[in-house]
């Protein structure tokens, strides 16, 4: 009957014989005779504990199905819908429905395995895209630092030419020397952007804490910034505390910080023109201001101004640079654990503001 039924049946006379079956091959039900021995019933059933759990056993009783089968062999017959038929119906029913059970448990199975096996092949793929990701920006950086040499050169050419070092020039040669000059250090500026997006892209951000006093490397920034500030036709203005401010920060890190600032008030500024740069301690930190009486910011740009590759001041019809320098400004500051904003007034000039907290370990210091 089981086969008819498309069950792969094997049958075995006693305990020893299903012993050596389950060992060699996977059953999904054992049907087990009531009227076997009990210590072989016993001995069958710890063998299926211990090796094969996950199989379900059903004892039957053959009693009244053997019974009939000796009728029949003295010319009787089983009567019709009798104790047997019930029993074989009510078997087939019970087999039928855990066997649906069966087949739902090994789809979750597939499917896990399946699930199992796709966020494998995931893993891998992300893998591989982040390898190619890092030799992408190994290979970008090894560029855009292979660049800064012939450029620097270019520079040191164009600045003998502008001195007329190598002969009198008249003003219309100076004039595209000087073009070719600032286009340089355009071009100068934007492969300093990316090598450091590069840098604070990768997995470890190269920043090395010393605790040092803060207003020297300020000072230091201004005294080397004050002639370019001059020369654009603008004044500054300082406002420094007189009191030693210790802070454990990266110099280089912030000297860039500050160069940058100081460069785009700079930039935004016209002559004549004020700028301003101001220290001061509060809450546990040290508050750096950059202020300039310039064109401003728009209402709309403010929230998007430290943004990749957002370039501030596309209004004023000035799009110098890639748009990297305030987004590297404030990927700085947050390794500082420090905090950076800018309020702006179109017409009445901007204000960049980073904070820098003296306590290392101490959380980020939020702006008020």
């Amino acid at each position: 009957m089981l086969a008819d039924e498309g069950y792969h049946v094997h049958a075995c006379q006693g305990s020893d014989c299903g012993m050596q079956s389950l060992e060699e091959q996977l059953y999904h039900f054992v049907l087990l005779d009531a009227t076997m021995p009990s210590d072989d019933q016993l001995d069958l059933m710890e063998h299926i504990t211990e090796c094969c759990p996950s199989t379900l056993v059903i004892h039957v009783s053959w009693h009244a199905m053997l019974k009939s089968a000796v009728e029949a062999l003295h010319g009787g017959a089983p009567e019709k819908g009798g104790r047997d038929a019930v029993s074989l119906e009510a078997m087939k029913r019970t087999l039928h429905r855990l066997s649906q059970s069966i087949q739902g448990q090994n789809r979750d199975k597939e499917d896990r395995r399946k699930a199992l096996i796709m966020a494998k092949d995931l893993q891998e793929a992300n893998l591989r895209l982040l390898e190619m990701d890092r030799k992408k920006e190994s290979c970008l950086a090894v560029a855009t630092h292979e660049l800064r040499t012939p450029i620097t050169i270019l520079k040191g050419y164009i600045r003998l030419l502008r001195d007329e070092s190598v002969g009198k020039l008249n003003k219309r040669q100076k004039h595209l020397l000087d073009e070719s000059n600032r286009n340089c250090d355009r071009l100068l500026g934007l492969v300093n952007s990316m090598l450091d997006r590069s840098r604070l892209d990768s997995e470890i951000v190269d920043i090395h804490f010393q605790r040092r006093p803060y207003m020297e490397t300020v000072k230091q920034v201004v005294s080397q910034m004050q002639h370019y500030i001059e020369e654009n036709g603008l004044t500054v203005k300082t406002e420094f505390p007189k009191e030693q401010i210790l802070v454990p920060y990266d110099a280089n890190a912030i000297e860039q910080i500050l160069i940058n600032l100081i460069s785009n008030a700079v930039k935004f500024t016209p002559s004549p023109g004020e700028i301003t740069i101001r220290c001061e301690h509060k809450n546990g930190a040290v508050i750096t201001e950059v202020i300039d009486t310039g064109v401003g910011i728009e209402p709309d740009e403010i929230p998007k101004v430290f943004d990749e590759f957002n370039r501030v001041g596309k209004h004023h019809g000035r799009r110098k640079g890639a748009g990297l320098g305030l987004s590297i400004c404030k990927k700085i500051i947050r390794a500082h654990r420090g905090d950076i904003w800018v309020e702006s007034h179109v017409s009445r000039g901007s204000r960049f503001s980073f904070s820098l907290p003296q306590d290392v370990t101490a959380p980020a210091c939020l702006r008020h």
